[in-house]
């Protein structure tokens, strides 16, 4: 069903992008639009005569809108002629409402992008090629760090400019370590140690015999992949890596954290809360998360102390590595003031805005190498360094231009195993029949 509805999905948005005149068929024709559109706009100036008015949906710093805010309205004040109509959208939200309205043929200009779904709307020519505005202005890529563009260049064609980039590091509450008199995390930690402490935090505090309280709060589950030196898909990406004997030890280690150790919350007690509100609650000792938390913790937690330290080691050390864009919808009748708006705010001015509030680190390197450390001077976490120094050993998810399509195919299956409908094995067997038909159909 998964299947007939992706198909289903594309079919529409391919059908109502033709309609619009917008449908890139082959390369070539890509290749031609582009240019065609590029020369097109290289006789009008980059603000236009008249004002326009582009939309520009959003889930960057969602649980603080007034960041998001602060760039547009400096953007506006930068550009008179160009209004900006912002639509802040959850992240669980977006791509949905965004594959309707290009569906609909009234998508937005704008549009914030994770590295997976950059590379699903790419292969459904509802973005944008990039390439050819770059040449056309001479703009100056090299400001944002390489492994940020290439997270949204598919094929050799940018869709994106980085905004931000992100990796996943571990939060913990000090106030609960100290009270248990327990170490803090540290660089030298790996899974079993992580696993022995985390069960000393695992209590039932009100005496209802309904445990409330637990030791860890773990990451989307691909990243214990790369903890086990190993990917969704291997390395030449022509097959499923999850049955594979890496693969079967991360996602074992990630399914008996709430199934046989107890120390994760399972899915019923994630129903009535999840880890990031144990957390802020103080009912969590650890969480795994990235930069994003940083501004809702300092916010919303006022009972206890926190700070952040690397996650522990699998096999290897390991981390998310990923990077949000904005991309310019293909159906839009504004480009060049939509890529006027995504110059500017994943430039050095929009970016310093955004890292100022303390949203991920910017994928400038000359405004996250001076702000991004120094902006959390006098508040938590104590080491935001930790964030940078995990970059080298973060590492980004398989590409494949079906990846989101395998990634909901996968869910499912590893949804029976923590469930214990299913053994691990039998449930990656399964899922791996499926990625690796969706990749022999390519």
């Amino acid at each position: 069903m998964k299947r007939l509805m992706f198909v289903l999905v594309s079919l529409v948005i391919a059908a109502s992008m033709a309609l619009a005149g917008c449908a890139q068929a082959t390369p070539a024709a890509t290749e031609a639009a582009s240019t065609e559109a590029a020369a097109a706009t290289t006789a009008a100036p980059a603000a236009t005569a008249e004002p326009v008015t582009i939309r520009v949906m959003t889930f960057f710093a969602h649980d603080n809108p007034e960041v998001e805010e602060a760039v547009v309205a400096a953007f506006e004040a930068a550009h008179p002629n160009i209004k900006v109509q912002l639509e802040q959208t959850s992240y669980d939200d977006i791509f949905t409402k965004y594959t309707a309205d290009v569906a609909a043929g009234t998508p937005a200009d704008v549009i914030s992008m994770n590295y997976e779904n950059l590379r699903k709307f790419a292969g459904l020519n509802a973005l944008e090629p990039l390439n050819d505005y770059v040449t056309r202005d001479n703009y100056d890529t090299s400001i944002y760090y390489a492994n940020t563009l290439d997270m949204h260049t598919v094929d050799g064609v940018l869709y994106g400019l980085p905004a931000t980039f992100s990796d996943n590091v571990l939060y913990f509450n000090k106030s609960m370590f100290d009270a248990a008199g327990i170490a803090y995390p540290d660089s030298s930690w790996d899974w079993n140690k992580l696993i022995e402490v985390s069960k000393q935090f695992v209590k039932d505090t009100d005496g209802d015999g309904v445990t409330d309280q637990y030791g860890y709060g773990p990451a989307w589950w691909p990243m214990y992949l790369f903890e086990y030196n190993t990917n969704v898909l291997t390395a030449d990406g022509t097959k499923c890596a999850l049955n594979t004997p890496e693969g079967l030890q991360a996602m074992q280690a990630y399914v008996d954290l709430s199934t046989t150790d107890g120390v994760t919350a399972n899915a019923a007690a994630q129903a009535s809360q999840g880890d990031y509100d144990r957390f802020i609650a103080g009912k969590l000792a650890m969480y795994d998360a990235g930069p994003w938390a940083v501004a809702p913790f300092n916010q919303n937690i006022t009972s206890f102390t926190w700070d952040v330290a690397e996650n522990p080691a699998g096999t290897v050390k390991g981390t998310f590595l990923y990077s949000n864009a904005y991309a310019i919808s293909a159906a839009s009748t504004q480009k060049d003031a939509a890529w006027e708006f995504i110059k500017f705010a994943t430039g050095a001015e929009g970016s310093t805005i955004r890292q100022q509030g303390k949203f991920e680190i910017s994928a400038v390197k000359s405004v996250a190498e001076s702000i991004f450390v120094s902006s959390m001077k006098g508040t938590s976490p104590e080491h935001p360094e930790v964030f940078m120094d995990s970059v080298a050993f973060g590492q980004r998810l398989s590409e494949n231009a079906r990846f989101q399509e395998m990634m909901d195919a996968i869910q499912p299956e590893l949804d029976q195993a923590l469930a214990g409908t299913k053994t691990v094995e039998q449930a990656m067997n399964d899922a791996c029949d499926v990625v690796n038909s969706m990749i022999a159909e390519q």
